[in-house]
């Protein structure tokens, strides 16, 4: 297991090394450039000069990427040019903590919600209740998060006044964790929505397929109880898919929230990416974009390892 980490982690640096060039040049290749918004119609040609100078932005391409990257690795993702002298990884890690809580949040609702219903459905199939759960979960899934956002903060924050319709706390008072948890509800609610309905379709599917396998018949025949079959023979190995997914939700963590977190002006990461889009804060643009990229491949990286763990059929 540890080589094979090890070869993971290595392939990986090739990956991101491309990433991050391909990034670079979009992002460079955008109209107006970094200084559209920035400068004065009248700033005179050399305070202009001056300001490429200091930002570096009068070099060559490849010699800012390789400046640019350099620093990344030590640490530095540069300095904002909107907000002026503010470091970009300090900008990051201020709003890090935000995401963190509403992603792990709504990943743990999604899982709660989703795999028990998946595996309900499943032991019960073609029935009413695998019914209810189908269409469900083709409505979650249908459903576009800053319809269900902006509903329920219509309907739960201002008629029926029980939820706070955005923020992370309240203003102007002590901290206390409800009034933290009593903000992330609604949110963190409306972003496992999507998660809830593929979880379920996928958990239906793979326990289906498990429950019929030959291995099951036997454990029902030496006389276990349908609970100890279900939840202990058949879930194990039908947490393949689950997996699967689980790994591809972890680069939510970054950009997935984005639009939750604007409906609900929660200080985020996703928030700060569309903010520095609008604004052309192309530091924190590539940042954010080379970041996205590292939990992408820590994800796959983590499922990969996961099969193992659950799955001993599985070696590397």
């Amino acid at each position: 297991m540890i080589p094979y980490i090890i070869r993971r982690i290595l392939m990986a640096i090739p990956l991101l090394i491309g990433i991050s060039i391909i990034s670079f040049a979009i992002i460079k290749a955008a109209p107006g450039g970094p200084t559209g918004l920035l400068m004065d119609p009248t700033m005179k040609p050399e305070d202009q000069a001056k300001f490429e100078e200091k930002y570096g932005l009068n070099d060559p391409i490849h010699v800012q990427y390789v400046k640019w990257i350099g620093n990344m690795v030590k640490g530095d993702f540069g300095t904002s040019l909107i907000r002026r002298g503010v470091p970009v990884s300090e900008m990051i890690w201020n709003r890090l903590p935000n995401t963190l809580l509403l992603m792990a949040a709504s990943t743990i609702l999604a899982f709660l919600i989703a795999v028990p219903l998946g595996i309900f459905s499943a032991m019960r199939p073609y029935t009413k209740l695998d019914y209810t759960v189908t269409i469900g979960s083709f409505l979650g899934v249908a459903t576009p998060n800053f319809w269900l956002g902006l509903m329920m903060i219509i309907f739960f924050g201002v008629q029926l006044g029980w939820f706070p319709t955005g923020g992370v706390a309240t203003l102007n008072v002590p901290f206390s964790i409800w009034d933290r948890l009593h903000h992330l509800i609604m949110p963190a609610f409306v972003l496992a929505t999507a998660d809830m309905a593929a979880l379920t379709r996928y958990t239906r599917s793979s326990m289906i397929d498990v429950l019929r396998q030959d291995y099951i018949r036997t454990a029902r025949a030496k006389g276990f109880k349908e609970h100890t079959v279900v939840w202990k023979h058949g879930l194990r190995n039908g947490l393949i898919p689950i997996i699967t997914m689980f790994g591809l939700m972890l680069p939510n963590f970054i950009g997935g929230a984005a639009i939750t977190e604007m409906i609900f002006s929660w200080p985020g990461i996703g928030r700060l990416f569309i903010e520095s889009a609008f604004s052309r804060d192309y530091p924190v643009l590539m940042a954010l974009t080379v970041i996205t990229a590292v939990f992408v491949v820590i994800g796959n990286l983590v499922a990969d390892i996961l099969y193992a763990i659950f799955d001993p059929r599985i070696e590397y």
